[in-house]
């Protein structure tokens, strides 16, 4: 599969993908936004249960087209629609997009981009959240200790894992009962 060259419906499945991400992400900021005063008054670890969500372009893209490149095009796209859709983090959306997609795309390049099972795309979901990390501590977190970098970095990976990875698995296979993805076979 990876020695196939990129065809004219991979790129338009691509775009496709990562405006739709884009879109979501740029919804997602909006809810985010509004809710960060109550997360962070209540749960003060909120990535545990949301920051996936901004990661979950890569592994959709690399699990469903499959090609070098892939997911993290998708994430670029998705955070470049997000950025244009004025995102509260500005031009950092696509800095992050790059992190994040960067970790996807080593996952699927590691199995050198063949049909993944949903291990692989849990594991692209978990690169994402450690690029993620990566990008998001020293930036926005820069004050707090190490421990709670630590716990940040944990729930920045264990939520890209779940809501990244199981999100675009299952994403996948409600795309291909939809019939969205015959055209494609994946």
């Amino acid at each position: 599969m990876s020695g196939r060259r990129w065809s004219l419906l991979d790129l338009v499945t691509l775009a496709t993908l990562g405006i739709a991400s884009g879109v979501l992400f740029a919804g997602w900021g909006i809810l985010w936004s509004s809710l960060s005063p109550l997360f962070a008054a209540v749960l003060p670890l909120q990535y545990l249960l949301f920051a996936g969500t901004w990661v979950i372009a890569g592994p959709l893209a690399g699990l469903i087209i499959r090609r070098p490149g892939a997911a993290l095009a998708g994430e670029m796209i998705a955070a470049s629609v997000s950025f244009l859709l004025a995102s509260q983090w500005s031009i950092d959306a696509i800095a992050s997009g790059a992190a994040q997609g960067i970790g996807a795309e080593v996952a699927f390049a590691l199995i050198a981009y063949r049909r993944p099972h949903i291990d692989i795309v849990v594991f692209a979901g978990a690169l994402s959240g450690i690029g993620m990390a990566v990008h998001d501590i020293p930036l926005y977190f820069a004050g707090v200790d190490v421990t709670f970098a630590l716990l940040l970095a944990g729930a920045m990976v264990a939520s890209s894992a779940l809501v990244g990875g199981v999100g675009a698995w299952l994403l996948r296979a409600a795309l291909r009962r939809s019939g969205a993805l015959d055209l494609i076979g994946a």
